[in-house]
């Protein structure tokens, strides 16, 4: 099965090195594995040699935002699956072939997902892993100001489902939980016991600006009512009151 890996970039210089990382890092799987990379408002961008060899890159000369980059990809994504990455970070060796393969061995799953680890630490495991009936991440998640239960790049995810449920969500950030909820809350899946995603951290992260903050609640609780919405249908007669 193939598999599209979907990642947006500005290229700016002090990501090209860490982007390509990241593309050297998909060839560690035996499944056959396309890098789609969306560069976003940077049409003089030089984009290495190598990266235009091995991967299938699509260009905006306009700033769009990472929501809009992703659900650009998925466009032309030719893979079966579907997960992202960001331009930063890295997976971990055989983590796609890992997803694929709890996914061809829990009947019915439509995605797969697993833990993270960054330079300090790992992920608290906050969602245990084995099987997860539609709307479980989101019952996970208590409300937007509780830790997100899963790392939403840690997502493999079948790709007509992910069209189904409108790719990534609209957000300036977030937008990856957005998407989270409504793939989760549609469809069962497995979350499996390994670490998959490597999340770099450095001083240009988006984390790290002045102004993430300023929407962050907000982005999530727009992700934690969409799932809300989609659980409610998934679950009916279940009364669902929206957080504060």
């Amino acid at each position: 099965m193939a598999v599209s890996v979907i990642t947006p970039t500005r290229l700016l210089p002090d990501r090209v090195a860490m982007l390509m990382e990241l593309n050297r890092s998909l060839s560690r799987n035996r499944c056959p594995v396309e890098h789609v990379i969306v560069v976003d408002g940077n049409p003089g961008a030089s984009i290495p040699a190598e990266l235009v060899e091995r991967a299938t890159i699509i260009t905006s000369p306009r700033p769009i935002g990472q929501a809009a980059a992703r659900n650009l990809g998925l466009v032309v994504a030719q893979g079966d699956w579907i997960t992202s990455a960001d331009d930063d970070d890295w997976l971990h060796p055989h983590s796609i072939d890992r997803r694929l393969e709890a996914i061809a061995g829990q009947p019915g799953a439509l995605w797969a997902a697993g833990y993270c680890t960054d330079d300090d630490s790992v992920d608290p495991e906050i969602m245990p892993a084995g099987f997860c009936s539609p709307g479980a991440i989101w019952q996970a998640w208590p409300s937007p100001h509780h830790p997100i239960p899963l790392g939403p790049t840690t997502l493999l995810v079948q790709a007509n489902l992910l069209k189904r449920a409108g790719g990534w969500m609209g957000l300036p950030q977030g937008e990856d939980i957005g998407m989270m909820m409504a793939v989760t809350s549609l469809a069962p899946g497995v979350v499996i016991d390994a670490y998959v995603y490597h999340i770099r951290l450095h001083g240009g992260q988006m984390t790290k600006t002045s102004w993430f903050d300023d929407l962050e609640l907000l982005s999530r609780r727009s992700a934690w009512e969409r799932g809300a919405a989609i659980s409610a249908q998934q679950l009916p007669g279940r009364v669902l009151i929206a957080a504060p």
